[in-house]
């Protein structure tokens, strides 16, 4: 049974089915009946897969009018569960995790297929980290859709091409849309129907709550937003990630972006940024991010004293592009340069396993991005874990001492034998400028460096004195 003929099955027994631009049949499936979505896809060629795990023959004999439904089943109606803990137990469905928003060591902070929100103060570069998400699905081929209440295309896509996202990619994966007209089923529908998004962004919550007629402090008006746009968004499988602001009083602020409580209750996670040092078109910058709510409990467990990642955005010396870095709490070095100790472990550990791997085979095959891999990499060359040598027209890494990523030691520069300098760097993109504290910048005053400070706030467990540190830091980086 091809899709086409799953389409005639499924309205035939009023299952509702609706047909997708790629050419699959998504309905309400007719062996387990969930309405949770549309639970049910039948592929272009015919594949049927349930959400919850019915069996595709089961699925296809009932489609063909062999074992059809008594009644249409309602969302009153329980589910049933069976198909679920059966597929749990066999390891086929697992709950909720991180897929998006990488850290430099692979840990994500958002759920595919989840509701999330990320608010701060103008200018607390949330959209910047947001982008850099952005950035990473397109790169990666994955269709990402853009809901644009208060920006222009042209300053979106500008800010993707500093990232260094390819045209062809923005072209054609990126679904730029900036609403003006009030939101209808059908608007909505066409929209969704159009691709598969794996990340979707809604950028200016309230002028959106504004376009729909909402009140952004109504906590019914947030349960309406959320099922009126986020939900239908996420039920289709994308990570929706909603970008917010926050009250302009600090004391009254707490965990919350502007407006009701609900916004918060209604998502799966929550993010806050903080200006440790605010970035520019000329200096690099470092975001505090804050988890603020966690309903899976994934993403908390890699958090340090509340903190989830220091973003550290960092420009080019010509200002024409930009680093998003989302580094762990602990991960640079005693000077502040970047030191993503727990993707050096990966590294190494493939280059004990594999002496003589290239640069390509470690991006080939050691999980993460391949400007983390690189950076890495760099770094266990630089500290002289690691050594390069040239063989025949390729460049090949060898083992020359244990790395140990639990150690924050930094040893002294290797020796220049042990260095290789590589001719190529130059063909390269252009290396970026880590953020350093020295004696004279924000870390300075006689209380040791900036990431030397971080670090020590970080570990801090009493969040009030924690609070003030955080402030005296950013007021000295300001």
């Amino acid at each position: 049974m091809n899709a086409n003929a799953a389409l005639h099955a499924g309205r035939e027994l009023g299952l509702e089915p609706i047909a997708h631009g790629d050419g699959r049949v998504s309905m309400v499936c007719p062996n387990c009946g969930s309405h949770s979505g549309h639970a049910l896809e039948v592929a272009e060629d015919g594949t049927p897969k349930c959400r919850n795990g019915c069996d595709p023959t089961t699925i296809e004999r009932e489609l063909g009018g062999t074992s059809v439904p008594q009644a249409v089943r309602t969302s009153w109606q329980s589910e049933p569960l069976g198909p679920i803990v059966a597929g749990v137990q066999a390891g086929e469905i697992v709950g909720p995790v991180p897929e998006f928003l990488a850290r430099t060591d692979g840990a994500c902070l958002l759920y595919g297929g989840e509701v999330h929100s990320i608010f701060g103060e103008p200018e607390s570069c949330k959209g910047w980290i947001t982008l850099g998400a952005v950035s990473s699905s397109l790169t990666a081929g994955e269709s990402v859709l853009y809901l644009d209440f208060e920006d222009t295309p042209a300053s979106i896509v500008t800010r993707l091409l500093a990232l260094g996202t390819q045209p062809d990619a923005i072209l054609e994966h990126f679904a730029y849309v900036r609403p003006c007209d009030p939101l209808t089923a059908e608007a909505l529908t066409a929209l969704l129907d159009a691709r598969q998004y794996a990340l979707a962004v809604l950028d200016g919550l309230s002028e959106a709550y504004a376009l729909l007629g909402l009140d952004p402090y109504s906590n019914a008006d947030a349960a309406k937003f959320l099922a009126l746009l986020p939900r239908p968004i996420a039920e289709r499988g994308a990570a929706v990630l909603e970008l917010d602001h926050v009250v302009k009083s600090r004391e009254t602020r707490g965990r919350y972006a502007i407006g009701a409580q609900h916004k918060l209750a209604g998502i799966a996670a929550a993010y806050s940024t903080e200006v440790i040092r605010q970035p520019s078109r000329t200096d690099a910058g470092m975001v505090k991010v804050k988890i603020e709510k966690d309903r899976h409990g994934h993403v908390r467990s890699h958090a340090q004293g509340g903190v989830i990642a220091l973003a550290h955005i960092t420009p080019t010396e010509d200002g024409e592009r930009v680093s998003v870095m989302l580094e762990p709490p602990d991960s640079t070095a005693g000077d502040g340069e970047f030191r993503p100790t727990a993707l050096m472990g990966k590294v190494a550990r493939y280059i004990d396993d594999e002496p003589g791997a290239t640069k390509s085979a470690i991006r080939r095959d050691v999980p993460g991005k391949a400007e983390y891999l690189d950076a890495a990499l760099r770094a266990l060359l630089n500290e002289g874990y690691v050594e390069r040598r040239k063989e025949g027209t390729s460049y090949k890494h060898f083992p020359v001492s244990p790395f140990d990523e639990n150690d924050d030691r930094v040893p002294e520069s290797p020796t220049t034998s042990q260095r290789v300098p590589d001719p190529v760097a130059a063909t390269e993109s252009p290396s970026l400028t880590p953020i350093r504290g020295d004696s004279t910048g924000p870390g300075a005053n006689g209380h040791g460096n900036l990431v030397d400070r971080v670090r020590a706030i970080t570990a801090m467990s009493n969040e009030d004195e924690q609070q003030r540190a955080w402030q005296e830091l950013k007021e000295q980086g300001s």
